[in-house]
């Protein structure tokens, strides 16, 4: 989808219906915006080319969205633009990255030309704990060396054929850059001297759990033990990060079943089935907390995965 908008009030109204509750502002009069947009499996891609302009997310507008949670990741393509969040400032130029969180206030200063690719993606599928990758949040990303080398020229050439979302092909697309978006972050993290051991400790854990999911018997004791501490020690990580070991399990079973329902290899896969896969061994409980968590159930997903297919 292209929308063009001739005046700053179409463009604000374009970015309304296209992300979520933000403010746009110029100084030019004779302003002009495009945005491309493409989605797939609620990972949003798109491509911005516009006059210089602001754009703000307030507490206020944070407080009243109902959208979800996302991260974005932006991607310059020509010109430049400063990203700002969490007392940091990131300047970027052409094939620099940096990353952003809606739920906490941020503003972007784009200059005349700028063009940038913006995706979107929802925190949940991130397989990292938000208050591990607030650590990256407004910090330039060289596109000239490391993973980010990778993910800029991935996502200008989405942002150039945004019909790739809408192929047979979609779905493994937006879940291939999850993952890979992820693959990124926790490469910039292992740079970072000023990590921590507890941090580094829980990305360990954390991917100890993905690699367990399936295991019914996935629980507490279990990776307390195969990372040599204490579960009360393993549940002040979790704690931390505003959550429990448990609901973690949870969350990453349940964002896996949703991939394999969304999946068209997966499609002759009995639902019971693809819960049993990652740990889900009754299914009435699956339907119940599936519902719970996405607010859909797990038929209605599969089945709107089919018709995008």
């Amino acid at each position: 989808m292209t929308s063009v908008a001739h005046s700053m009030d179409a463009f604000n109204a374009l970015v309304q219906a296209s992300f979520m509750p933000l403010e746009v502002t110029t100084s030019r009069p004779d302003f002009t915006g495009r945005i491309r947009a493409a989605r797939r499996d609620d990972v949003y891609c798109y491509e911005i080319a516009a006059n210089e302009h602001i754009v703000q997310r307030t507490p206020r507008m944070i407080e009243t969205t109902t959208t979800g949670e996302f991260y974005k990741l932006s991607t310059m393509l020509s010109g430049t633009s400063i990203v700002l969040q969490d007392d940091r400032e990131a300047v970027l130029g052409v094939g620099d990255v940096a990353l952003y969180d809606t739920t906490r206030p941020y503003t972007l200063i784009s200059s005349e030309g700028a063009r940038t690719a913006v995706v979107m993606l929802p925190r949940q599928q991130v397989e990292l704990p938000p208050g591990i990758v607030r650590q990256l949040t407004a910090v330039r990303l060289s596109s000239d060396h490391g993973m980010t080398s990778i993910i800029s020229p991935f996502i200008a050439s989405l942002a150039a054929d945004l019909h790739q979302f809408e192929s047979s092909a979609g779905a493994r697309l937006a879940r291939n850059l999850v993952d890979l978006v992820t693959t990124m972050l926790v490469s910039e993290l292992d740079i970072d001297d000023e990590e921590t051991s507890r941090r580094a400790l829980l990305r360990r854990v954390c991917a100890y759990i993905d690699d367990n999911l399936g295991d019914p018997a996935l629980g507490p004791g279990k990776i307390a033990a195969a990372h040599f501490i204490s579960v009360r020690y393993l549940q002040v990580l979790f704690q931390r990060e505003g959550t429990t070991t448990s609901a973690w399990i949870r969350q990453r079973r349940l964002e896996r079943c949703r991939r394999d329902l969304t999946d068209p290899v997966m499609a002759q896969w009995p639902i019971a089935g693809i819960a049993a896969r990652w740990g889900f061994l009754e299914p009435t409980h699956f339907s119940r907390v599936f519902k719970d968590h996405f607010g859909r159930s797990a038929r209605d997903i599969r089945a709107a995965g089919q018709q995008a297919a």
